[in-house]
Formats: C-alpha cells, structure tokens, sequence
C-alpha cells in the first residue's frame, strides 16, 4: 500500500506524547502551535492529557472550525466518566472527531495515523467494543460504525460470553475473534448497514466478475481450447465463470491455470 504525500502534523505537547509520536514515520510534531499558523495545516492531529485540555482549548476550537483537525486524541489521566465535566471546564463541545485511549496505550493513536498516512482512514479499524447485541466500531477517520450481531452470519453463530473476546489486527484491517476463528473488517459491516454500499458493491462485484470472465474466454481462445477441453471442469461450469455468474475457487483457478500450461 502506498504512502500518500501529506503533511501530517501532530501537536503533543507533553513529554509522553511526543515519546510515542516519534515513533511514527513522516511526521511533524510540534510542541506548541501558533493560531496564525493553522491555515498552513491540512492534516492536525492533537494528542492532549484530559486534565491539560483547557490549556489547548482556544487550539483546539479554532482547528475544528478550520476543517482540518483529524483527531482530537485525549489521553485519560482522570476517571473517564468525568470527561464531560472535564470537557465543560475545556469550554469544548463533545466533537466526533474525540478519539479517548489508556494512558499507557498508544497503540489506537498510532494505528490511526498510519492510516491517515495510507490514505486508508475511511477502510481501517482504530477500535471496538460490544454494547448489549450490537458491535461498535470506529474507524480510523473517526467514523462510527454499529450493527447488530445478528445482522452479520459469522458474528450471528458467536457465544454471547464471546462476544468481547476480540483483537483489532496492528494496522486496523480486521476484527477477530480467535477462539471461533471469525473475521470481519469494515467492508463487511457497511455491506451489512448500508443499502447504498451494498448496492454499490454488488454492481462493482457483477462488473469485475464479467470482466475475469471475459478474460477467460480470451485465453482460452488464445490457446486454441473448447470448453469441453478443461478438464476437471464440466461445460456448465465454466460457462457460469466466463459469462461473470460465478467466481472461481482457488481450486478453479488451479485447474484453469493447469488446462493454459500457467502457474
């Protein structure tokens, strides 16, 4: 996957932050910010303790009205159940843009830069949890996801006791549960959620399998074969894959592959 070229800031003002910070490529950390220099940023992150956040307050703000703060990352050195006190005191409204994480945890701030950096913020994973019969996830452009567990068939056949037994994969691109060897990542869950996407997705499907299929024929041809002549396969068969009704199995592409003398 290649790396975008943007100019990816992150303001951290205290020693943890820049510490781990730091450890991520491509990226300017700066200590402290002058307001006049905010239209110069495109890509503002900012990584602050919950008790220092009405000292970056008026920072904060006016990065969010400029459209260009990514991520407010609060780090929780107080009891989080006070985060909205402690907003208050900040004189700062909740925004969908607030990413809270462990104060000893950097691993969701860093998962989410790096997909900033990808350009893969809308595609990955930065967290999850499980309430009551639904999955929440958010991505890592800070986009909240929820289904339902009996909306997806896999997360339908989970234990409940089983339910928040889960990792996120070290790049946010997928949740699994290991004891049920179940997979899913953010495709799945809009597939399951979003008429539109799904609708999209199935055209983009029945175009990419029409389009194998007619590359299909076109080897064949180029070799000279009937479609009685792959063997392993019957004369049904293939012609579901080359007309784009079907999709090949990894063991179909073997027998094609075999029939044109490929690997």
């Amino acid at each position: 996957m290649a790396v975008l070229d943007r100019e990816m800031v992150v303001l951290a003002p205290e020693p943890e932050s820049q510490a781990a910070f730091a450890r991520v490529p491509d990226l300017q950390v700066l200590v402290k910010l002058d307001l006049n220099k905010l239209a110069e940023l495109k890509h503002l992150f900012i990584e602050v303790s919950a008790s220092m956040l009405p000292q970056v307050s008026e920072i904060v703000k006016a990065a969010n009205e400029s459209k260009f703060l990514r991520a407010l990352f609060i780090r929780e050195d107080v009891n989080a159940k006070f985060l909205p006190q402690i907003l208050q005191r900040a004189d700062l409204r909740l925004m969908r843009n607030i990413l809270v994480h462990g104060a000893t945890d950097w691993t969701t701030p860093e998962r989410v830069m790096h997909a900033w950096q990808m350009g893969s913020e809308h595609d990955l994973i930065a967290t999850a949890a499980v309430f009551g019969e639904y999955l929440h996830v958010l991505t890592c452009a800070l986009e909240r996801l929820e289904v339902p567990f009996d909306k997806i068939p896999a997360l339908k056949s989970l234990p409940t006791e089983l339910r928040s037994h889960f990792d996120i994969d070290e790049v946010g691109s997928f949740i699994y549960w290991p004891e049920c060897d179940v997979h899913i990542d953010v495709e799945v869950i809009r597939y399951a959620t979003d008429d539109k996407w799904r609708h999209k997705s199935d055209l983009e499907k029945l175009t990419y399998d029409q389009n194998f299929g007619k590359a299909i024929v076109s080897m064949r041809k180029k070799y000279n074969l009937r479609q009685s002549d792959i063997n392993g396969l019957t004369d049904r068969q293939l012609r579901r894959i080359e007309s784009g009704e079907a999709r090949p199995s990894i063991a179909t592409l073997g027998i094609l592959a075999r029939a044109h003398e490929l690997s």
